[in-house]
């Protein structure tokens, strides 16, 4: 091929570089009104011998500029074949506005749940192998949903001491309200929650190794269950339940 004849084609590459930049460059620098910081990230579930892997969630976390934050998790426990897809948007205390979950299991679709919280009213709506049904509580000013994402427990816990600036010296006794989902594992029942009452400890401030780095965190405990979450938007850093650990593996903030 002459380089006259070459030459056209050479130039609608190049052109399309050129393009292909410019675009990756306005992707990159293009903003959101609705979006103050993006967090990504991704756990990892280990047994208590701390070397088999359990499962896996990923997550993006969307803090927006009225103060409310929107979590989205993907979870995989390969280790008994389950998976749970939730999304929850919470007020800057931490307190649920609304919530989505689905539930699948070795049998397959367990079902979902849609969840909207107005004042003190907390509308629960479940679809699953049996149709559609529906509830209501309710919730008293802070309270969390426990959705069984782990990555929310640190938001679950938070709610109940949402206030970075507040001192976090010595242990603190709170008195925690929670919505806990239930998803049928047997049977065709629908995936809802029952009202609990628990007590929640805040131990204090401690700073964090995992292996996504190292955090600033607050560590809470509920007896079986500790949760370190790291201050600002309080995303989960580690936490162990029943000997098992939860580890953040991975963190970007956007």
């Amino acid at each position: 091929m002459s380089f006259c004849r070459f030459f056209p084609a050479l130039l609608v590459v190049l052109s399309f570089c050129a393009l292909s930049d410019a675009q990756a460059e306005t992707a990159e620098t293009k903003t959101n009104s609705n979006v103050l910081r993006m967090v990504t990230g991704a756990h990892s579930f280990y047994e208590e011998d701390g070397t088999t892997l359990r499962g896996q969630e990923f997550f993006r976390m969307i803090a927006h500029t009225d103060g409310s934050r929107t979590m989205m998790v993907t979870k995989n426990m390969f280790s008994d074949d389950r998976q749970h897809n939730i999304v929850m948007r919470v007020d800057p205390v931490f307190r649920p506005i609304e919530m989505f979950g689905s539930y699948w299991y070795p049998e397959g679709f367990k079902g979902s749940v849609r969840i909207a919280v107005d004042g003190d009213l907390l509308h629960a709506t479940s679809v699953g192998p049996i149709g559609r049904t529906e509830h209501e509580l309710r919730m008293p000013d802070a309270f969390a949903i426990i959705s069984h994402a782990e990555g929310l427990n640190a938001w679950n816990s938070s709610v109940m001491d949402p206030d970075d600036e507040d001192s976090t010296e010595g242990r603190v006794t709170l008195e925690r309200t929670a919505y806990f989902i239930s998803p049928v594992r047997n049977g065709d029942g629908p995936v809802f929650g029952n009202k609990i009452q628990s007590t929640l400890t805040r131990i204090g401030e401690e700073t964090i190794t995992v292996p996504a780095g190292t955090f600033d965190t607050i560590h809470y405990s509920t007896g079986a269950l500790e949760v370190w979450a790291i201050k600002g938007d309080r995303i989960l850093a580690k936490q162990t339940f029943r000997g098992e650990n939860y580890l953040l593996t991975q963190y970007t903030v956007e």
